[in-house]
């Protein structure tokens, strides 16, 4: 890996070990980046923060044990200036609001070309904000509905509502997000005592109200 400062160092987080060797292999071929790592976690990230120095995260918003959006956080505390362009196959407005709200500087979907994907990670390594269409016409149309879903649920709990709305188990959600079974069922609890629901059936149903369904 060059270590020409000119060049804008670049960290990719990405779990699905296929996609993160084309995006290994894409990047290595952006002549103003310079890749300096590409690991499949965000521990594994924060651990080459120090030594790696990246100017931008690349990194997948769900991630197993912390997702993407705490793994920026997390990076922030030892290179506050780092940039971060999320990318996801998720665009209901549940996650897409805790991506704006995170403060990141951009997002675009995993189904995005690659001339796309250039445009994005340019224009976060300039400072700007870059926010695909789709995530751009999903908060217009529904991002109301969520903000005010945000402000009832905590982070943790919207995060658990948000793999719960797509099938997943409690256990399968406690390997995801790195918690306990035990605590995803008493995130799962909350939730449903806060919405008012009491089984499955109505929290989809509220989850529709919210713009989720």
């Amino acid at each position: 890996m060059s270590e020409n400062t000119s060049r804008i160092r670049t960290l990719i987080v990405e779990d699905q070990g296929m996609f993160r060797a084309f995006l290994t292999t894409w990047l290595n071929q952006q002549p103003r980046f310079c890749l300096v790592g590409a690991v499949e976690s965000g521990e594994a990230a924060l651990t080459l923060i120090a030594s790696a120095r990246p100017d931008v995260l690349l990194v997948d918003l769900q991630l197993p044990g912390m997702d993407g959006l705490e793994c920026v956080r997390a990076a922030r505390q030892v290179r506050p200036h780092l940039r971060a362009l999320v990318l996801s196959s998720r665009v209901d407005p549940l996650a897409l609001t805790r991506v704006r709200e995170s403060g990141v500087e951009g997002y675009i979907e995993k189904d995005a070309t690659p001339a796309e994907l250039a445009e994005a990670l340019e224009a976060v390594a300039a400072g700007k904000r870059h926010y695909s269409t789709r995530f751009r016409e999903t908060l217009d149309r529904e991002g109301a509905k969520s903000l005010a879903l945000g402000k009832i649920l905590s982070r943790r709990e919207q995060q658990v509502l948000s793999h719960v709305l797509t099938g997943k188990t409690s256990r399968e959600i406690s390997e995801l997000i790195g918690l306990s079974s035990r605590t995803v069922e008493f995130h799962r609890a909350n939730i449903m005592g806060k919405l008012g629901v009491s089984n499955l059936a109505e929290l989809a149903a509220s989850a529709r109200q919210h713009g989720l369904g």
